[in-house]
């Protein structure tokens, strides 16, 4: 049924965007052109150019090594995404019908200017109705032996059959000693994570406000977007609001603007001065998201469900940090609905002797990655750690369950940009003190490297302030070789962090990823790099033990305390704005590199036709830990504009 469901979808669509392209350039719903309706809709193939990586690693059942690939596992040339992606617009200009407020008692609050304004937002991905058969075999595992009830294990080995990937608002320790029979006694309300509604087709309402201005005051209400900071190729710096992170880093495999989750919000600016002295263009602005009502921090990717899954085997096999006889619990331990976990901000903006733009902010946000924790009693008491359910039968079966933190955090940011003549460019700077923000150390966080008994009990999570800043430069020039009648606009910058909390004591690691291989271990004193990573060829011929990574400290991707990444895209026009190609490069202090070029080819103001291409390479950490997901990709797009 879901398969013939998908494939009607795919056909409708494609049959709405065909009639609207020969039927229609734009929409007026009224005579006035008051009302107007625009759409962008677009289908994308991208075609994977690499397989996905496979490591040695140990068996948890055998102990021996064997083949691991990236789950699920992906070959060169299959599809991996077919996606159809729909936002239509709808636009008002209501300050006609407001006339008759000037002339009554409310002529104060008559409105200059009143907009509203309705976007939706969705697509459709036909990957697992009509694409390679492993994405959707694995899809149906995930979650597939959930029960709330915990039943034990039906295998003679008592290994458990697969993790669990689910949400919830609240986790709840119960007293020792209480029988614990049902997973909603600990997890209320939990709801488990479906591969198909995360990545196969998805719908919201995505922009829904209005808009209200009164001479130096401007006021818009409802569900918008906020953007302080810069968001250049990837979005870094720029957190007041969230993106969605399915397709790894915004700004890579999807269009930022895409990526960017709009929130319900009250945002308020008001003009203080045209001209102080040598200030001039003077404005304060707010906003503020009630936690109440809106507290989406954006959905975290299911671990081994899509072609854009972080790298990495099923979480549950294959894992040294806890025996497989023990039921692995990843939680999304969303923020609950309170007035506590409310988002607001305050800017500054003003222009300086007409040539420095000048901006200070201040805004309390969810950083856009959530840290691991490991979920159990206290450690240091004695006495047991474990989470147990106990099912119908008397039976015992122990949780090791990891939950996915987030907590809000204040950000301080300042902004200057200017035209430099000496360079010929507009130069940018933006630094932001992130304070008190939750970060990743294995032996807090998870307990990794202490004792067997520790690594079952409640983890803590370490806080750093971290800076984060970018220094750009952007041109227009002309080289009359390569384009004699269009320049080229050249945009680059560096973007790098500082953790000012990062000691040999508090060695801050990646995101809990581990690195890649195996470790090897008992290298006899004369052996090369003991303990280094390697393959296991090489291990065993230096006299070694291969060990699975996971369960040391220096398993886990190194975090340096200072890091920084340059990236550059240059684009320009040819043939009277008609083809439009563009590249970007990052490169990382690390030795991290990505490539992507892209060309859009205007056939006309309504249909546009475009191609990407994605590589990745070098060190396997922050974006490269995605370097084995180089792809091409073929677009159209309609534009009802």
């Amino acid at each position: 049924m879901r398969r013939t469901s998908g494939l009607r979808i795919a056909i409708a669509a494609a049959w709405a965007v065909g009639f609207l392209a020969a039927t229609s350039h734009a929409v007026y719903i009224d005579e006035d052109q008051n009302w107007s309706l625009r759409m962008r809709a677009y289908g994308q193939a991208a075609i994977r150019l690499q397989d996905s990586r496979s490591d040695k690693t140990l068996s948890p059942v055998t102990g021996g090594l064997e083949e691991s690939q990236t789950v699920p596992e992906t070959k060169a040339g299959q599809l991996v995404q077919n996606r159809f992606f729909f936002n239509p617009e709808l636009d008002a200009k209501l300050t006609p019908y407001t006339e008759w407020m000037k002339k009554g008692w409310l002529s104060w609050l008559a409105p200059d200017d009143l907009r509203m304004r309705v976007a939706g937002w969705g697509f459709y991905d036909g990957i697992y109705d009509y694409g390679a058969e492993q994405f959707n075999d694995q899809q149906k595992l995930i979650n597939a032996t959930y029960n709330p009830f915990v039943p034990a294990s039906t295998r003679p080995d008592g290994l458990r059959d697969g993790g669990w990937f689910l949400t919830s608002t609240r986790i709840v320790l119960p007293e020792r000693g209480v029988p614990v029979t049902n997973l909603n006694q600990i997890l209320p309300g939990n709801k488990t994570k479906d591969p198909r509604e995360t990545y196969g087709t998805r719908r919201r309402l995505n922009e829904f406000y209005l808009s209200y201005s009164k001479g130096p005051l401007f006021l818009r209400v409802g569900k918008q977007t906020i953007s302080w900071g810069e968001s250049d190729t990837i979005a870094l710096l720029d957190q007041t609001n969230p993106f969605g992170v399915l397709m790894g880093a915004p700004g890579f495999f999807q269009d930022i603007d895409e990526a960017r989750i709009p929130l319900w919000t009250v945002r308020a600016s008001y003009d203080l001065f045209s001209n102080l002295g040598p200030f001039s263009s003077g404005f304060v602005e707010a906003y503020w998201v009630p936690g109440d009502l809106d507290t989406n921090v954006g959905i975290l990717p299911i671990p081994a469900a899509s072609p854009y899954s972080a790298p990495g085997p099923d979480p549950q096999l294959g894992n040294p940090i806890f025996p497989s006889t023990k039921q692995f619990i990843l939680v999304d331990q969303l923020p609950g609905s309170s007035f506590k976990n409310s988002r607001y901000g305050f800017r500054f903006q003003t222009v300086y002797d007409r040539f420095l733009t000048l901006q200070a902010w201040f805004y309390r946000t969810f950083p856009q990655q959530p840290v691991p924790q490991k979920i159990g009693y206290p450690v240091g008491d004695g006495s047991d750690r474990e989470i147990r359910v106990r099912d119908s039968n008397g039976n015992d079966t122990s949780l090791f369950i990891v939950s996915l933190q987030h907590k809000l955090t204040s950000v301080y940011g300042v902004a200057g940009t200017f035209f430099a003549e000496p360079i010929d460019g507009i130069v940018r700077i933006n630094a932001q003190l992130f304070e008190n923000e939750p970060g990743f150390i294995p032996e807090k966080n998870l307990n990794i490297g202490t004792t067997s008994e520790s690594v079952l009990g409640q983890g803590t999570l370490p806080r750093a302030d971290i800076l984060r800043y970018e220094v750009g430069y952007d041109r227009f020039f002309f080289f009359r070789p390569l384009n004699p009648t269009n320049s080229f606009i050249l945009s680059a910058s560096v973007v790098g962090f500082y953790n000012f909390d990062h000691t040999p004591q508090q060695d801050f690691r990646f995101s809990g990823l581990v690195k890649r291989g195996i470790r090897c271990v008992d290298v006899p004193d004369d052996g090369p790099n003991p303990g280094d990573l390697r393959s296991s060829d090489s291990c065993f011929a230096a006299g070694g033990t291969p060990r699975q990574l996971g369960n040391e400290v220096d398993d886990y991707i190194q975090q340096k305390q200072a890091e920084a990444q340059a990236q550059v895209t240059l684009q320009s026009d040819w043939f009277h704005g008609k083809l439009n190609p563009r590249l970007t490069v990052l490169a990382f202090t690390r030795g991290t590199w990505a490539v992507h070029p892209s060309v859009t080819y205007r056939w006309n103001d309504w249909l546009l036709f475009g191609a990407d291409f994605q590589w990745i390479g070098g060190d396997y950490q922050s974006i490269g830990i995605f370097q084995d997901r180089g792809q091409v990709s073929a677009r159209v797009t309609y534009q009802l504009n």
